[in-house]
């Protein structure tokens, strides 16, 4: 992916570079970042759970879908401290249980999916080859690659 202010990598390193103290407090692990599902999980699980999944953290520009995992180098470029960030688990795991104040009892969290590869898991994209569209905000095409990795030609 592109350096660009699209995700949230740049604006949290951006933060932490304009917000004094931010920085040494995120390598502390006394600041966290998430994308919207780890806020709703860490809410829901009365703040047991500082999780996300491959999905919405491959939309961050800080995670690396070939090793399943936070970038190093690209935390190093961002400088990014790898303590603020959450745990990144397949779709289909255990996010945890929500609090039992909540519902009357606890409920399992058991799979996440985020924004357009959620659709296109909603769009039945189960096979190599199968491509989903959606418009809305923007345009976005993603094409099931099976396990094979197709990089872009042209950068984007």
């Amino acid at each position: 992916m592109l350096l660009d202010p699209y995700f949230s990598g740049t604006k949290l390193s951006w933060m932490l570079a304009n917000v004094k103290g931010a920085r040494a407090r995120g390598a502390k692990g006394e600041l966290c970042f998430g994308t919207i599902d780890t806020f709703l999980i860490w809410r829901l699980t009365g703040g047991k759970s500082f999780v996300t999944d491959a999905t919405n953290a491959s939309r961050t520009l800080m995670y690396n879908i070939v090793v399943n995992d936070w970038d190093r180098e690209l935390l190093d470029i961002l400088r990014v401290p790898e303590a603020m960030l959450p745990e990144v688990k397949d779709c289909a795991a255990d996010f945890g249980v929500t609090d039992k104040d909540l519902f009357g009892a606890e409920i399992p969290i058991l799979g996440v999916a985020g924004d357009q590869q959620a659709a296109t898991i909603g769009q039945a994209c189960f096979s190599p080859g199968m491509l989903k569209s959606t418009y809305g905000t923007g345009c976005f095409a993603l094409l099931n690659t099976g396990k094979d990795i197709v990089r872009s030609k042209t950068g984007f």
